[in-house]
């Protein structure tokens, strides 16, 4: 039984049991057991069966129980029983500086002991109050060790007596000098301390091991000699630390610095005690020692007493360790002053001790000491005073040695005798008697070491002179402890030997040996033989004497290994049975029975043992054969390589220019043969690179196991003896030591060969753009650059320049460590290109020159056809005449481009090219040209002459003839007035239409006798009788043209079927005949005949005019049978339309008595038509209407091609079917007309439905066709599958019958069709979720559109489908470098400029990931490369100039390297005050890079150097400025506005009191805007609004530069800048997303015409940049925008840019202005 007592103490109880205020150790409980007897287990007592009582007794019991009824529960019940709680009984009820667990003492116990055992919390109590109870100083004197005595005295009192010197000694001569001359001696030596006067060779060296082991000296606690202590003589110098013993720490030191911290993690400090350091006076030194007061001479010595440094154990708290020095820090208890932690960087100076290494601090509380000076509270102090003991005593000893040898180095050597020179010489003689050693050229070595034995053999006589001196005086010497030496057998000694039984030995040895027999010891021989043969072997071909190709060389040694494998497994295997049998083949039976079938006989035989003897040393040979092998491989694979071991990876090729020279020359031939290939893969080696290591490893690992499997001989010359398989020869391990050696020799041999090799691949990555130049292209752009044929001459000539160059520096072959390499092949096929390139030129300025002749040839050709042409009229001849008029023009423009053409022809000459006999005949034609058609233009003149001449006659003769005729139609016209009978109408307008036609005639040949009458120049006949006689006839011709039609017509009206009739034609007809009929009455008033005829047929005419409203009410299209059966109803006559029926008739019936029924009947009939008409027609235009359905791509189904013709075809259809159903006519067609328009409207739902069905089906079918994306969005994939399978049904249902109005009208089609569509709503929601975790992964995604991230997406196997994307996800990345195992090694620019990334990344995991380390990697590189440069930059390394320094790193490095001294060597002639002079190196400087930039630059070094003098040149400006304002203070505004660049481990930029860290955004080659003085105050408005976390809002009209600067200053700062070109169709949502990638990514964004965004959209969108601003000043990692936790990067910042005043521009909300800066820039 347990019973726990708590200790409670009283204020004065506390302050006895506490040390200090420093010291409060918690005693607050102690558990112990009482007995081990006790009350017997209570749960024994009730012990039995549960009960359960019945009802019936508890309610007969109820009335005999006991009421507590008369007890009242008091008011304050609750207040009382929280009184009475206590807590637990072991809370700690004061506060200590020390943790509890820092007093625990280690105990080995279990956690959980059984009754009856000593509880593991009690050990630990006892054991810490035993500790505690114990005095470490007490326990020290104890043992003899004084505390005083531990640490080295800093200060020796002048009147101690030192002993005698011991280098008086050295004038006793021999160790046979007498006890008395020693004495006197030591007595003429006195007490003078002097150095020696003779040269001391050596003060020697001792093994302080064997010393210390062999040593004999006193105890420790031995009473000193007479002379007084030991330690007075001799004060201890030595370190205690130094010989500690680390094996008595029961814990290590991690362990007893863990015990500092408390349980809830606050750091206090441990308890112990510490030998520290206190300053006493000798008299309170005494008094502590010896208890009395310090006397001299009897008498007090009342002068100052000295203070000395005395140590003592002290109470102390340990705060830290130190593991480089091994020392703890302590700080003194009972000081009042709290414990003060270290940091780190005092821990990292913990070796700043005193001068005495005392471990003192300068603080004099806190100290830094050993282990062996400090004992923790909870460690045993007995243990740690052993540890002290056990350290003391071993110092004293290591002392003693080293004084005793400090004694014999210090005597003098010029009276002892040297060695004997004979002597000497045998031994150098001896040891250069060795075979390897070369003894002319050790000579000096030699000598040195003679002089070794010298001295040791002088210092070996003064060791024994000083030994028996020593050992004769022991009272004198009784300071010295001889080390004890070794007996040493003497020559001269007669050792007793025991009795040796030879006999029985011998028997022994006959009876184990087998070389008893000499046909084994035959055998032996013969197997010695044999193995020596194995032995002189090589398993690879070593001596080559040609360079191989990789493949040759392999072949080469596996035949070389198999050859030696043949021969160890037959040949040698073979041999070594013959031999070994036939020797033993006539032994017989016996100890050597090669026909033992018994395996118990041939164990214990000596056989047994010869064949173990035999495999031994067969595989004795075997290994030397490996291993010879092996070291001779890796030999010549090493001798090959010495030249390239020292070299670095990432190395250049040393010269820049020049190929065609190696510095990595071997010693030998090269071992391999590389060609250099440039080809459409790019520039690379035949063999691959990393061919080479894995085959020669490969080799170097055959060697080795060709020799795995050879068998051992037991088994073929006992083949009488079952053996139940076949042993096989140990052979060399592949992992065996010296093996794993050889091996990563060879492999770092190989890896550092192919250094050079692929610096000097690089060097050719040059030449790809020339080798990648396709001639046709190149052809292509100098066609398109229209050259001259000057600009043709400096190309051809820069290409045989070209030739020519690399002619000298490609060399045919070059040798790099062990490599042939063959360049032939790249270096012809370089010249060969630019040879082509040269005749490509030429062959197409040839082809031009060709094309130009021919086009001049055929000009004149075309002259020349012109000429040639004989006219055939007078028009002809004068067109000709006009056209030889214009010659002298065309011929002189072609004579100038005959000129330059003979001038460029001349070029040609010049490269001395061969014209084809086609071009040279070309040439010269196209140069006679001009004279032939001047011939041909003299011989045209004279024939033109003569047929004007001819021409003109002809036309005379034609105009008479003409006179002729018109007068004879002069007089057939006057005759018409003559015909007067109506009845010979048809035949008088036959003659009416030929009279008319000839009229014609001759108005046409009157016109072309008056146009050649002007081309001979002669007056213009009049021929106005022509047009008068056409006046004329007109009335006479109207006339009776119209009579005859008319009795045409009316003869077919009347008497023809009713149905034929046209009633449009017959209204229209009636009114024309009319009106012309009523002209012709007032044209014949003075010929009555023809006023006749006319009247009369004008009075038919009106007689027939009523009549045609019947016509048209009989004959309306729209008359149904309804419709006739109505009239025949209203009129009362039965009227049918029958075939037989004529108008005639219909007369006749009387009809036109009822004109207005019929006509009233005939309109709605009309109307009623009309309806049915559209409807048939438009059904009629849907009848051919088909949907063109095309198979798309090959994905095995079809797409409907959108046609606008079917949609505005079917919306104008419906508005027409609408129209009709308000008609007042449409009840015959009500139903009709429903149905159709519900077709329509089917159909057009349909089409609705489809066309959004197909978008979405468009959309996300390339991206559910990536396993990747099925993979990643399971869910979204299977509800894609389900609306692919119908819409491929449907769409093979389309196919098959493609035509509108029977396919679409469909109510099933319609319900499937918005099935899908809300499968693919549901799909897009998915996958647009599915987007935005991506974005977030990686915030730059939020730049991307949906379908570039989902292609990105689709192919996350392709890592390299990323390319296209980089440049809208990174500023400047246009492309990433992609190893042959997708290692990204680099990273590059629109403009051509790499990048090396600085370690490797291989992209692994999701897209989003291995994007999230480029962009990591990236900064990293960046970060590198910047600080690489500064390091580089010619102030740091003076071997480099800036002109170089420029050009050796990548542009943005450079401009900012360079930004950074210039700002370190402005501010220190800013301090200086010499800023003139900086500025006149600052002229010196820019002139060096427009010198630079003048010369032969590649296009990335000019780019560079273009951005890199804007820049230097403002900086130009600005200290100019500098100058001019007098700036002396580095506070001065005019300096601190100013962009600011400072290196401290990383860069910082700095502007007025801003400061903003580098960006590291690779920016590429990236052109820089030249900083005006309006750009420095917008970078400072900017700044200083992103310090403050606000935005900028340039301002002005458009050009100013508002988005420019604001790039340029993303630029100036390396971060990402975005511009996004704003419209009123954004909204809130869009801009939303963009903030989302803006403040995960870090970005910048710049809003370009921000104001024409909606006021709406504005005001939702200032919340936007507020939430982030807000999150930005609270220095926020993640915040809640939008309902969404995202991460924020306090770099990101928003810029909008605007044009006040625009048409069409918002005014920006007041609280939307509040969060940005305003800039105006004009």
């Amino acid at each position: 039984l347990l019973y726990t007592i708590k200790f409670e103490f009283t204020s004065s109880e506390c302050h006895e049991v506490m040390q200090s205020s420093h010291n409060n150790r918690q005693r607050g409980f102690y558990s112990d057991i009482l007995s081990k007897e006790g009350a017997p287990d209570p749960s024994k007592i009730a012990q039995g069966p549960d009960v359960v009582h019945s009802t019936l007794w508890n309610v007969t019991k109820e009335k005999y129980r006991p009421k507590a009824s008369s007890f009242k529960i008091p008011e304050d019940f609750d207040d009382q029983l929280e009184k009475q709680h206590y807590g637990p009984s072991t809370k700690v009820d004061q506060n200590t500086d020390y943790p509890l667990s820092s007093w625990e003492p280690k105990v080995q116990m279990p956690y959980y002991t059984p009754p009856g055992q000593t509880p593991r919390k009690v050990a630990i109590e006892r054991l810490r109050r035993q500790f505690e109870s114990l005095n470490i100083a007490s326990l020290l004197l104890d043992a003899g060790v004084e505390t005083d005595q531990l640490m080295p005295k800093e200060e020796i009192s002048t009147k101690i007596n030192i002993p005698p010197p011991v280098h008086s000694l050295s004038r006793v001569k021999s160790p046979g000098t007498s006890r008395a001359s020693s004495v006197a001696s030591v007595k003429e030596a006195g007490m003078k301390v002097v150095c020696p006067n003779g040269e001391r060779k050596n003060k020697g060296l001792f093994d302080g091991n064997s010393l210390l082991t062999n040593r004999k000296s006193a105890p420790v606690n031995q009473a000193p000699p007479a002379a007084g202590p030991l330690h007075q003589f001799f004060p201890i110098y030595l370190p205690l630390e130094i010989f500690d013993n680390e094996e008595y720490d029961c814990h290590t030191p991690e362990e007893w610095v863990q015990r500092l911290y408390d349980e809830d993690g606050s750091a206090k400090a441990v308890p112990g005690k510490a030998l520290l350091k206190t300053l006493v006076t000798r008299e309170t030194q005494s008094q502590m020692s010896n208890g009395t007061a310090a006397v001299s001479n009897g008498t007090a010595d009342k002068s100052p007493s000295p203070v000395l440094p005395s140590y003592q154990w002290a109470d102390v708290g340990v705060l830290a360790y130190s593991p480089r020095t091994k020392r703890y820090l302590v700080q003194r208890a009972n000081t009042g002053i709290s414990w003060r932690h270290p940091q780190v960087k005092d821990l990292a100076q913990a070796t700043d001790f005193t001068a005495a290494n005392t471990g003192d601090c300068k603080d004099g509380n806190r100290y830094w000491v050993p282990r062996v000076r400090l004992l923790f509270a909870a460690e045993d102090p007995h243990r740690f005073t052993k540890r002290v003991v056990e350290a003391h005593k071993l110092r004293l000893d290591s002392e003693a040695v080293i004084r005793y040898h400090m004694y014999v180095d210090c005597m003098h050597t010029t009276s002892v005798p040297d060695i004997d020179k004979e002597l000497l010489d045998n031994i150098t003689s001896h040891a250069l008697g060795a075979c390897q050693l070369d003894g002319s050229k050790l000579n000096w070595l030699v000598q040195r070491l003679q002089k070794q034995i010298s001295l040791d053999y002088q210092r070996a006589h003064n060791r024994i002179t000083f030994d028996k001196v020593s050992q004769s005086l022991p009272g004198y010497f009784s300071y010295v402890n001889i080390p004890e030496v070794p007996e040493i057998c003497r020559s001269a000694a007669r050792v007793d030997l025991p009795k040796y039984p030879f006999h029985k030995q011998f028997d022994s040895f006959i009876f184990n040996s087998f070389l008893t027999r000499p046909e084994a010891i035959i055998a032996l021989g013969d197997v010695r033989a044999e193995c020596n043969k194995v032995s002189s072997k090589d398993l690879f071909q070593t001596a080559i004497t040609k360079s191989m190709r990789l493949e040759e060389f392999e072949q080469t040694q596996n035949q070389s290994c198999m050859q030696v494998q043949s021969y160890l497994k037959d040949t040698w295997l073979t041999t070594l049975n013959t031999r070994v049998t036939s020797s033993l083949r006539d032994v017989g039976k016996g100890w050597f029975n090669i026909e033992e079938n018994k395996w118990e006989v041939y164990e214990i035989s000596k056989l047994r043992k010869f064949m173990e003897l035999v495999k031994f040393a067969m595989q004795d040979s075997l290994r030397y054969l490996v291993e010879n092998s092996l070291v001779e491989f890796t030999h010549i694979i090493t001798e090959t390589t010495v030249a390239v071991m020292d070299l670095k990876e990432g190395m250049e090729w040393p010269d820049k220019e020049c190929l065609a020279v190696s510095p990595y020359q071997p010693a030998k031939n090269p071992l391999f043969v590389i060609d250099l290939i440039l080809d459409q893969e790019g520039i690379r080696y035949s063999t691959p690179l990393e061919n080479f290591e894995t085959t020669i490893v490969s080799v170097f690992d055959r060697g080795i196991f060709v020799t795995q499997s050879i068998p051992q001989l037991e088994k073929r010359v006992l083949n009488k003896l079952f053996w139940a398989g076949s042993p096989m020869l140990e052979s060399v391990g592949a992992n065996e030591p010296h093996v794993v050696v050889l091996r990563e020799k060879i492999r770092l041999s190989i890896q550092q060969a192919l250094i050079p090799l692929r610096a000097y691949l690089k060097r050719y990555e040059k030449f790809r753009p020339l080798a990648e130049l396709n001639v046709a292209d190149y052809l292509k752009s100098i066609m398109d650059k229209d050259m001259s044929a000057h600009d043709v001459k400096r190309e051809i000539e820069m290409h045989q320049a070209e030739k020519e160059h690399l002619e000298a520096d490609i060399p045919n072959s070059l040798i790099i460590g062990p490599f042939w390499i063959n360049c032939d092949t790249v270096r012809n096929f370089l010249v060969k290109k630019r040879r082509e390139l040269a005749k490509a030129v030429l062959e197409l300025l040839a082809k031009k020159l060709r094309t130009q002749t021919e086009e001049i040839c055929d000009d004149f050709k075309m002259v020349s056809r012109k000429l040639f042409d004989r006219p055939n009229a007078i028009e002809d001849a004068a067109d000709i005449r006009e056209y030889i008029k214009s010659l002298p023009d065309t011929i002189a423009l072609n004579q100038q481009k005959i000129d330059k053409v003979m001038s460029d022809y001349e070029l040609l000459e010049d490269f001395y090219y061969n014209l084809s006999t086609d071009d040279f005949n070309a040439k010269w034609t196209c140069f006679a040209w001009p004279a032939k058609i001047d011939e041909l233009i003299e011989r045209t003149n004279e024939n033109l002459t003569q047929d004007e001449e001819r021409f003109s006659k002809i036309l005379a003769a034609d105009q008479a003839n003409f006179e002729d005729k018109m007068d004879s139609l002069q007089m057939t016209v006057a005759g018409f007035s003559g015909h007067t009978d109506i009845n010979k109408a048809l035949e008088i307008s036959l003659d009416v239409k030929r009279i008319s036609n000839q009229l014609k005639e001759c108005q046409t040949l009157a016109q072309l006798y008056n146009q050649r009458e002007r081309l001979f120049g002669v007056p213009v006949t009049q021929y106005d009788k022509v047009n008068k006689l056409i006046r004329e006839f007109e009335p006479y011709k109207n006339l009776w043209t119209t009579t005859a039609d008319w009795q045409k017509w009316y003869e077919s009206w009347m008497n023809e079927p009713l149905n034929k009739i046209d009633p449009e034609f017959v209204e229209q007809s009636i009114s024309t005949s009319y009106k012309t009929m009523h002209k012709c009455i007032k044209v014949f008033k003075e010929l009555p005949g023809c006023l006749a005829v006319a009247q009369e047929i004008k009075h038919q005419l009106e007689e027939f005019k009523p009549k045609v409203p019947l016509i048209q009410g009989l004959r309306n299209p729209g008359m149904r049978n309804r419709h006739w059966e109505s009239l025949s109803e209203d009129i009362g006559i039965v009227v049918k339309p029958k075939a037989a029926l004529t108008f005639s008739k219909c007369l006749d019936m009387n009809l036109m008595t009822h004109v207005d029924q019929i006509a009233k009947i005939a309109e709605v009939a009309g109307k009623e038509f009309a309806i049915e008409t559209a409807l048939e027609k438009m059904e009629k235009d849907w009848a051919p209407v088909n949907l063109e359905v095309l198979a798309y791509k090959e994905t095995g189904t079809y797409i409907m091609k959108a046609a606008e013709e079917i949609s505005q075809l079917l919306d104008d259809h419906i508005v027409m079917t609408q129209a009709m159903s308000f008609s007042p006519y449409k009840k015959p067609f009500e139903n009709r007309i429903m149905n159709w328009e519900s077709k329509l409207r089917m159909t057009q739902d349909v089409m609705e439905e489809w066309a959004t069905c197909q978008r979405a089906w468009l959309y996300l079918e390339p991206i559910f066709s990536s396993e990747d994306i099925n993979r990643q969005l399971p869910v979204e994939s299977k509800r894609y599958q389900t609306m692919d399978r119908m819409w491929r049904k449907m769409m093979a249902s389309a196919a098959n019958n493609p035509n509108v109005i029977t396919l679409c009208p469909d109510a099933r089609l319609l319900e499937n069709f918005r099935e899908c569509n809300k499968l693919l709503e549901q799909v897009q929601k998915g996958l647009s979720e599915y987007l935005e975790t991506k974005r977030a992964s990686f915030p730059r995604f939020y730049f991307l559109s949906d379908d570039e991230l989902l292609e990105i997406l689709s192919q996350t196997k392709d890592p390299t489908a990323v390319q296209p994307h980089l440049r809208k996800c990174f500023e400047a990345i246009a492309k990433l470098t992609f190893q042959n195992d997708l290692k990204i090694s680099s990273m590059h620019s629109m403009d051509g400029e790499s990048v090396p990334f600085s370690e490797t990344l291989y992209p692994t995991g999701n897209v989003e990931d291995w994007l999230l380390e480029v962009e990591r990697v990236m900064r990293q590189s960046l970060l590198e490369s910047v600080r690489l440069s500064v390091e580089d930059y010619p102030v740091n390394n003076p071997q480099n100039t800036r002109t170089e320094w420029v050009l050796n790193w990548p542009g943005q490095v450079v401009i900012a390297g360079c930004q950074v001294f210039w700002t370190t060597e402005v501010t220190a002639a800013i301090e200086v005050n010499d800023i003139p002079g900086y500025y006149d190196k600052l002229l010196g400087q820019l002139g060096d890079l427009v010198t630079l930039v003048r010369g032969n630059l590649t296009s990335i070094a000019r780019a560079v150097l273009s951005a890199l003098i804007v820049v230097e040149v403002h900086a130009r400006d600005v200290t100019a400025n500098l100058i001019e304002v007098g700036v002396k203070n580095l506070n001065d505004f005019e300096w601190i506005q100013q962009l600011r660049y400072y290196w401290d481990e990383e860069l910082l930029i700095r502007v007025v009191n801003s400061e903003f860290k580098y960006g590291y955004e690779y920016l590429g080659n990236s052109g820089r805007l030249v900083i005006t003085p309006l750009t420095d105050r917008c970078y400072l408005t900017l700044c200083g609004a992103l310090h403050l976390k606000f935005g900028g809002a340039p301002a002005g009209p458009a050009g100013t530069g508002k988005t420019e600067t604001t790039k340029d200053l993303a630029k100036a700062l390396a971060y990402q800048c975005v511009v996004f070109n704003c419209s009123d169709q954004l909204d809130f949502m869009a801009m939303g997303k963009f903030f989302k990638g803006l403040a995960s990514a870090g970005a910048w964004a710049c809003f370009d015409e921000f104001n024409r965004i909606d006021i709406e959209v504005l005001s939702v969108v200032a919340q936007q940049i507020t939430t982030i601003q807000k999150a930005q000043q609270q220095k926020l990692e993640r915040f809640m925008f939008e309902g969404v936790e995202i991460v924020l990067k306090g770099s990101c910042a928003v810029f909008i840019t605007m044009n006040p005043g625009y048409a069409g521009r918002t005014e920006l909300p007041d609280n939307l202005k509040a969060l940005f800066r305003p800039v105006a820039m004009m």
